[in-house]
């Protein structure tokens, strides 16, 4: 059976794609930040007859993210297929011109670090087994920069370059 991670899954996109992988077959790695929520949604897809698990991780933790990408693994098989989601920070969504260097800063860890950590640490089975998947997810500001949204704009548009 395929396996599926989702990084920053939740009860709208993530439960969505979950279930339209789970049609295909695949077994579902659900990881978040908060526990109650992501255990809550693997039981919900489980009652649906999904293979679905939770697992905990910052994606500015890096240990963590592994952490919980190693733990997906030994569950569910080598991972196939990853999602990077996760919904950002209020802070990152400020003003371009009140934006500072310590406001920037996390974003870039969430948006360029964070996909750059799961998508090495996943990438040597994929390429060991011939071939995986890796989607990227985030906002237009990463086409065209909204000033409002400063640091999704600068930190999408790296993700979107790491992507390509």
């Amino acid at each position: 059976m395929p396996t599926l991670a989702i990084i920053g899954a939740g009860s709208g996109l993530g439960a969505a794609v979950a279930r339209r992988f789970a049609r295909e077959g695949f077994a579902v790695a659900l990881i978040s930040r908060t526990a109650a929520r992501v255990q809550a949604l693997a039981e919900e897809l489980a009652g649906e007859g999904v293979t679905a698990r939770g697992y905990v991780a910052n994606v500015r933790d890096h240990d963590s993210l592994r952490a919980a990408l190693d733990d997906a693994a030994a569950d569910l098989g080598p991972i196939d297929v990853l999602q990077y989601s996760p919904l950002p920070a209020k802070e990152f969504l400020r003003p371009v011109l009140e934006t500072t260097v310590e406001d920037l800063q996390p974003a870039i860890e969430f948006s360029v670090y964070g996909p750059l950590v799961a998508i090495h640490h996943v990438m040597q089975h994929m390429r060991f087994r011939g071939g995986g998947t890796v989607l990227l997810v985030n906002g237009g500001s990463a086409v065209r920069p909204v000033a409002k949204f400063a640091g999704t704009s600068v930190a999408f548009a790296g993700e979107s370059a790491l992507g390509q």
